[in-house]
């Protein structure tokens, strides 16, 4: 059985096809598991991301609108996993990205309605003040995680083998295919090889989710 944490940009360059490389490595090897995405966003995520976007050659128009739509992203999905369950909120976050992953100017102030509609969501729901305190408290829980981890860089992706010897691999960055296939596969989740070390891979402790 293992566990799987996902720390991701809400709307990062990355964090699309890191989040789609795990889950396809997940089906591929058919292995049980459990997936938590946590989407985290601050001033310095988001410089990374725009950064890691000017290198692949996007060029944004409006740097001010950037940052709104990633604490809008972090915030609906954090609502529609209250009010819908975490597979609604996976898929919105999913969509929300692949929207904009390649090119920002995508972009609209009525994207996240749109694609909340084309999962069949309330949005009005989404962005009710009711569910504020909710909304705040959740996000909070997940810096907390992130800070229990010690997650410095996002994306980072952190693998634990419930049936092994409870050590946790950690990754930082994009996730190759191959790598993650190797990992899985390793159902020890042992000591990285000197390649692995290059590759910013490391173990740490055990830790679970509560």
């Amino acid at each position: 059985m293992f566990e799987i944490f996902i720390f991701v940009n809400p709307i990062g360059i990355y964090c699309y096809d890191t989040e789609v490389s795990i889950k396809t490595a997940i089906d591929d090897l058919d292995i049980n598991s459990t997936l938590h995405f946590v989407p985290i966003t601050n001033v310095s995520v988001i410089k990374e991301d725009i950064i890691r976007r000017k290198k692949e050659r996007q060029r944004m128009k409006d740097l001010s609108q950037y940052t709104m739509a990633s604490f809008q992203a972090l915030r609906d999905y954090h609502a529609i996993k209250f009010i819908y369950g975490n597979k609604k909120a996976r898929s919105y976050l999913l969509s929300f990205q692949q929207a904009v992953s390649r090119d920002f100017n995508h972009y609209t102030r009525n994207l996240a309605r749109q694609v909340a509609l084309n999962l069949d969501l309330d949005y009005d729901k989404i962005i009710d003040s009711k569910i504020k305190g909710y909304v705040d408290d959740s996000i909070q829980q997940d810096k907390n995680l992130a800070r229990k981890f010690n997650v410095r860089n996002i994306p980072t992706t952190i693998i634990f083998n419930e049936s092994g010897n409870y050590n946790g691999i950690l990754l930082e960055g994009a996730v190759a295919h191959d790598k993650l296939i190797t990992l899985l596969k390793n159902t020890g989740c042992i000591e990285p090889t000197a390649e692995d070390q290059e590759d910013s891979y490391s173990t740490i402790s055990h830790l679970r989710l509560i």
